[in-house]
């Protein structure tokens, strides 16, 4: 079953036509009388279609209907609902087929709503075709009257903002339409008495259309939709092109009118019908613009749409159905698109290996023999290169002493040791009893100490020890102002000022004032940066 395909019923007081709308377009439209046995073939042509499950639209082109413009407060949600259904039940009390569509807001002061309230006032004109279907059990979409579809082929038209008056010759009469902005005003039909195939082309049918004219001009001076002096704009509809006199005998009258003739081969460029389906089937125009677009204004009680609110459903949930099956092959074919991608690249790195791996044999087939195997050189390497990275030189310590020497000339240097591991002490013991920090075995290289002995006398020494001792002190806060100094001990000047050490020696004995002074400094550097 086809999605956009469907039945399509226009009812009349003398006939009903079914048709299928398929592919867009409207197709074996047959006709039934409203009796038994028009019904009992109507049965039977709805049997066939149940099968198929399609649903069913219906439109009601009959005198039996009612049309009312008023003017509502302003309300919305359920509110709105509630006041509009209560209208209704007002005004159509014994017909189940009604309806109200909001058309816009008044521009007065208050701004109320503007509804047309619409019904078919003689539910029996349907009801017998509305129980075949439901016998059928064919889903019933929904019930219209002809003039709602009006709109759709003023719009098609190009007439549809104009006030204009649209009159077209159907099944059941003259119809008559008054569109406004788009928008159904009112209907009015007129039964014609004439045999099946009949046009309207004979002198009392022109004077009928024209005085029905007139007549919907004074209803709609009386709704207050037209102004006496206003022109009408009259469009008819000639679908088996017998209204030509028409068009002069509208315009003679001398009320303002300007009329206006669409012809069968225009309907034809229109909408999807053709010019012998128009001349065959006086319903075809209705009926297709039914199945071209649906009006808002569906009449149909909820109860008897249920069939069609489940079909509804169903193909909703096809159509996603359809809609992930296709996402779930597309992306599919996507990976089996980069599947191959990616085996063709890998294929292509494989071979590409391969030739590498070839180009490198051949070119170690040229190189001399190697005194030892590749793993032994690459041992080898490896242990160098561990024991340079595990290893330091005194360098940064005698670019440290070298750089305050060069500041201070008085000062000679006469010994300098270098140790990285235990701190160098004054003597046995003297790095514990600095309390200076023992390096263990194993210990890694950043956290071993690194200190420097210096031994040191100054130069031209003449005794004066108050300037030997500050020329001293000034050497060791030159080392500490240093970055890359840690610490700086004084362990040894050329005078023991220590108060608690004892005197001894002979002051008759002289002391040669003309030798060095000495002097021990004891420098910790910081750990050098990885």
């Amino acid at each position: 079953m086809a999605f956009g395909e469907r039945l399509l019923l226009c009812v009349g007081a003398a006939q009903a036509t079914l048709g299928r709308w398929r592919g867009n377009r409207l197709i074996g439209c047959e006709t039934f009388t409203p009796d038994e046995e028009g019904l009992r073939r109507f049965a039977l042509a709805l049997a066939v279609a149940s099968v198929r499950r399609l649903p069913i639209h219906a439109l009601v082109d009959a005198v039996e209907e009612d049309y009312r413009t008023e003017m509502l407060p302003h309300a919305t949600g359920r509110e709105r609902t509630t006041m509009v259904q209560r209208r209704l039940r007002q005004l159509y009390r014994t017909s189940p087929y009604h309806a109200a569509v909001l058309q816009g807001r008044d521009g007065g002061r208050r701004r109320d709503d503007r509804y047309l309230f619409a019904a078919l006032t003689n539910a029996e004109l349907f009801l017998p075709w509305a129980e075949v279907i439901e016998e059928a059990r064919l889903a019933f979409a929904g019930l219209y009257l002809l003039p709602m579809v009006m709109p759709s082929l003023a719009e098609r038209l190009g007439i549809d903002r104009a006030p204009t008056l649209v009159i077209t010759a159907t099944a059941s009469g003259l119809r008559q339409t008054f569109i406004e902005d788009g928008q159904l005003r009112v209907s009015r039909l007129t039964p014609l008495a004439r045999s099946s195939g009949a046009t309207l082309s004979s002198h009392g049918d022109i004077d009928l259309l024209v005085d029905e004219v007139g007549n919907t001009r004074l209803y709609l001076e009386a709704l207050k939709l037209r102004g006496r002096d206003d022109q009408l704009s009259v469009t008819l509809v000639d679908i088996d092109d017998s209204l030509a006199p028409a068009v002069a005998a509208l315009e003679s009258q001398g009320n303002n009118v300007r009329c206006e003739r669409i012809t069968a081969a225009t309907l034809a460029q229109k909408l999807p019908l053709s010019v012998q389906l128009l001349a065959d089937t006086p319903d075809a125009l209705s009926m297709t613009l039914l199945g071209l677009r649906s009006p808002t204004v569906n009449l149909a009680p909820a109860p008897s749409m249920r069939r069609f609110q489940v079909l509804s459903i169903q193909r909703s949930l096809y159509a996603a159905t359809g809609v992930i099956g296709v996402v779930g092959i597309s992306f599919a074919l996507v990976n089996v698109w980069q599947h191959r991608e990616l085996t063709l690249q890998a294929e292509a790195q494989r071979i590409e290996t391969s030739r590498w791996q070839e180009r490198y044999v051949e070119a170690t087939r040229q190189f001399p023999e190697a005194p030892a195997p590749l793993q032994t050189m690459q041992g080898t390497v490896d242990a160098a290169r561990l024991i340079a990275a595990q290893t330091r030189t005194p360098e940064r310590a005698f670019s440290v002493v070298a750089s305050a020497l060069d500041a201070q000339s008085e000062i000679a240097l006469r010994r300098l040791t270098w140790r990285l591991g235990d701190p160098i002490g004054d003597g046995d013991g003297d790095a514990q009893r600095s309390g200076a920090p023992r390096n263990t075995p194993g210990q890694a290289l950043a956290a071993r100490v690194e200190t420097i002995a210096i031994d040191a006398e100054i130069n031209g020494f003449s005794g004066d020890l108050r300037a030997a001792i500050a020329s001293i002190e000034g050497f060791a806060q030159r080392l500490r102002a240093d970055a890359r100094v840690q610490s700086v001990v004084i362990a040894r000047l050329p005078l023991n000022l220590n108060p608690g050490s004892s005197l001894s020696g002979n002051t008759q004995e002289r002391t040669d004032q003309g030798g060095g002074a000495t002097f021990r400094l004891l420098v910790q550097l910081r750990g050098a940066p990885t």
